[in-house]
């Protein structure tokens, strides 16, 4: 018999059918293995809220007039966020 999670409070939901690549399903069981206990629905709850704040975070670069962010600008920021503070002072350093 499989154990039911419970869902926290307020969170009602609706099921739905999703096609993924077999990389992509493994990716989401990975992560929901690591940190859900293999709670896949939880993964995808975590893909919503970032969508979520992307949107806001859109809705208020409108509001403000500001220049939107390349994925490239993107993917440099996360890099240089993931660096380990070694790798941070051998940059600076160098420069």
């Amino acid at each position: 018999m499989q154990k039911r999670t419970r869902r926290p409070h307020g969170i009602g939901s609706r099921k739905i059918s999703v096609s993924v690549s077999k990389d992509d399903l493994e990716v989401l069981s990975a992560r929901a293995k690591r940190l859900h206990h293999g709670n896949i629905s939880a993964v995808v709850h975590e893909m919503i809220a970032t969508v979520r704040r992307q949107e806001a975070m859109d809705e208020l670069l409108d509001t403000l007039g500001g220049d939107r962010v390349t994925e490239e600008e993107m993917q440099k920021l996360r890099d240089e966020i993931a660096a380990t503070p070694a790798q941070r002072r051998k940059r600076r350093n160098a420069a």
